[in-house]
């Protein structure tokens, strides 16, 4: 069941400012977001390639975990998409067969976007950035809910904070075996 403020905030950016060039751009951001992440991080690989590599390795891990955990709360909650139910939508692409609630995009993009943030500060504003264009992309070219990429933004930012709690507990084991 859709709210009539998930509908109507749907309408309004789905039925965006629509141009050609801006189209082509949103699919490229929705379709290419981990190209844009790796740009993000290329000023830090080349400065420090040891942190950039764990930095990409621990994001790819979290990914993962988000990725799969979506596609469970999917099947939970088996939202439809809009492009299936609604009526008169702008649709870029595809529309997926998959369910909508939460969006895996938002929820990849945020646990990257944490993940980046979190290691190395300075890559917060612009992975935070890129997480948001593709969370407005996915509502954009008319396969989410403006509260399925909210949900999925949520997610994300619960996997990366477990992650990186994850991480910080397994660190400290091993500082404690190390010294014993």
């Amino acid at each position: 069941m859709t709210s009539y403020m998930d509908s109507s905030l749907f309408h309004i950016i789905n039925q965006g400012p629509y141009h050609e060039v801006l189209d082509n751009l949103i699919v490229f951001i929705t379709n290419y977001r981990f190209v844009l992440f790796f740009a993000v991080l290329l000023p830090f690989f080349l400065k420090d390639r040891k942190k950039t590599f764990f930095v990409m390795a621990f994001g790819i891990a979290g990914i993962a975990v988000s990725s799969l955990s979506v596609s469970l709360l999917k099947l939970l909650f088996a939202r439809p998409r809009p492009c299936h139910v609604l009526k008169n939508i702008s649709l870029i692409v595809a529309c997926p067969d998959s369910f909508s609630m939460p969006s895996g995009h938002a929820a990849t993009s945020c646990t990257a976007a944490a993940i980046m943030g979190h290691f190395i500060r300075p890559a917060a504003v612009p992975a935070l950035f890129v997480a948001l264009l593709v969370i407005i992309s996915r509502v954009y070219i008319g396969v989410h809910y403006p509260f399925d990429v909210i949900a999925g933004a949520i997610w994300g930012g619960v996997i990366s904070g477990a992650m990186v709690y994850l991480y910080y507990g397994i660190s400290k084991q091993t500082i404690r075996v190390n010294r014993e």
